[in-house]
């Protein structure tokens, strides 16, 4: 039986024992029972709100985990996945038999992203898990070479496992801190790669945000002879305090990335947001840029709410991206029987009138004379010519979608 005590971080500093989860170690198939409780002293709390409004209300139940994995998917949302679960497991030298949602969090401890913090027995020192920014360009060459199975020289090593093992994704990333306090997440390329990713991804970003979708602050930083693109975290406050984090593949109860559709989330927004015709408007407006740069990795883990003072909200856009993977098909559904295939115009206009956003031709409009622009922005952000011309059929094929 292992217990782990869940902490939460508050907005304004300070954090309160918020609950306590409860797993046994797993049976012959791997499968873990579980269960989770809110404390009394949280539950007394005048601001006290549900971690994740669908699976856990508040009360002083104990609610079982009904998934093979022991705990309830928003703690899950505080993990990495495969390479920061990787380097996790090596910094604390895990057995591969040992790697269990509910271990890895226990190792997780407080440097995991959002509000949520972990620990069994007596509570962890806090220790902050960002690395300052001038000890960029040696994290970078330790992520790739620990990436590649390298030997890494053990400064870096120990820099890396401090600010690398708990950002999401399944490529290379690290918390560093800027030297006016901000925290970032740093991405790095992969010695595999067959685009500038890094580069991509930031002309993306300039692509959303003057296509009005709200997306995180972000700069090209080098790093030795690498690019290293940096995204200003968002589950962080002025205050240094923690906005909670849930995802909408924890939300809407899904197996997998990959499963259901945008209409499920527009329920979602409408059932839980704080705002729900803003944020409405809001993953309508991502729906229609996905579709027209053929982001077709659009999962339901790159789909989050965050709760503020205000309540749950749809978080900014995040990892945005054409088709580098040549998918051709999205990842999720688009409503009104439009599958998996980006949707042409008007089958968008009459998607935004379904869900009633706020006059959706002219966010339509608005994304198309945007991504229109395309290669001038993607240049100014030194992609290469021949990243260009291999993400050319994707970007115009979605655009001509969309096309007025």
């Amino acid at each position: 039986m292992l217990k782990l005590n869940a902490v939460l971080s508050l907005p304004g500093g300070g954090h309160l024992l918020c609950g306590e989860i409860f797993t046994t170690t797993p049976d012959a198939r791997g499968r873990i029972q579980g269960s989770f409780r809110y404390t009394k002293e949280y539950l007394s709390t005048p601001d006290a709100f549900p971690l994740d409004p669908v699976h856990l209300p508040l009360g002083t139940a104990e609610i079982e985990a009904d998934r093979p994995q022991g705990v309830h998917g928003v703690f899950e949302d505080a993990l990495p996945d495969d390479w920061g679960r990787a380097l996790l497991s090596a910094k604390y030298h895990i057995p591969r038999a040992e790697q269990t949602v509910p271990n890895l969090l226990k190792f997780l401890g407080t440097s995991g992203l959002g509000a949520l913090s972990f620990y069994s027995g007596k509570e962890n020192a806090y220790v902050d898990p960002s690395a300052a920014i001038h000890n960029l360009s040696g994290i970078v060459e330790a992520a790739l070479n620990f990436d590649a199975g390298l030997p890494v020289d053990g400064n870096d090593l120990k820099a890396l496992f401090i600010c690398g093992s708990s950002p999401g994704g399944a490529r290379p990333k690290a918390l560093i801190k800027t030297n006016d306090g901000r925290q970032w997440i740093a991405k790095f390329p992969k010695l595999n790669d067959r685009y500038h990713v890094e580069a991509i991804e930031a002309g993306t970003l300039c692509l959303a945000d003057n296509a009005g979708l709200n997306v995180p602050n972000f700069f090209i930083q080098k790093a030795g002879k690498r690019s290293v693109l940096l995204v200003e975290r968002f589950d962080m406050t002025a205050s240094l305090g923690r906005n909670h984090m849930i995802s909408m593949q924890t939300l809407l109860d899904a197996d997998g990335y990959y499963n259901l559709s945008y209409s499920d989330m527009f329920l979602i927004i409408n059932k839980f947001s704080s705002k729900p015709r803003k944020d409405t408007d809001a993953l309508f407006r991502q729906m229609v840029f996905n579709a027209a740069i053929s982001n077709t990795d659009d999962h339901l883990k790159n789909f989050a709410m965050l709760h503020t003072e205000f309540g749950f909200c749809l978080s900014p856009a995040y990892d945005l991206l054409p088709d580098i993977y040549h998918n051709r098909e999205h990842r999720l559904s688009f409503p009104q029987g439009a599958g998996t295939l980006p949707p042409d115009r008007k089958i968008l206009e009459r998607i935004g009138h379904v869900y009633k956003v706020s006059n959706p031709v002219r966010i339509i409009g608005d994304i198309y004379q945007s991504v229109s622009c395309w290669q001038d922005v993607f240049e100014e952000y030194d992609v290469p010519q021949k990243d260009i011309q291999r993400l050319e059929p994707a970007i115009s094929r979605g655009l001509s979608r969309i096309q007025p």
